[in-house]
């Protein structure tokens, strides 16, 4: 008989899988493996990356009120130590053509002092200015 391997399933392991499906367009089964992943989550950081990247999924699934429900609760619990919460949900917003929410959620990233989305917060933001008609 072989040798039994004894397999502990992970949050990075059922993330990778989530973000493989993911890159393949296959979002349904993205979202399965990135919901189960933030079930395993042992830490802050890696329950708020798995839950954003649930929220992005969400969205590319058309699910946009559930994305923006899924920020709101992680954002109201985490969005102090996780500003990149507010991007990803000022995207949502836009997406659902709430533009003030959306403005709200971009300024208060950019006022963070984070610099990961900075570039793709500043095109979100000069959008909605467009879209709100405050050139």
């Amino acid at each position: 008989m072989g040798e039994v391997i004894s397999f502990q399933p992970s949050c990075e392991f059922y993330f990778n899988l989530g973000m493989t499906a993911f890159s393949k367009n296959r979002y349904k089964k993205a979202i399965v493996y990135l919901e189960r992943a933030q079930t395993l989550a042992q830490t802050d950081d890696d329950y708020v990356f798995a839950n954003c990247q649930l929220a992005i999924c969400l969205q590319y699934d058309n699910r946009y009120n559930e994305a923006i429900l899924q920020l709101e609760q992680l954002n109201k619990h985490y969005g102090k130590n996780h500003p990149e919460i507010q991007y990803f949900l000022a995207n949502c917003y836009a997406f659902m053509n709430q533009f003030e929410d959306s403005f709200q959620c971009v300024q208060g990233y950019l006022t963070s002092g984070q610099q990961e989305f900075k570039t793709e917060a500043m095109d979100l933001l000069s959008q909605l200015r467009t879209e709100l008609g405050n050139f």
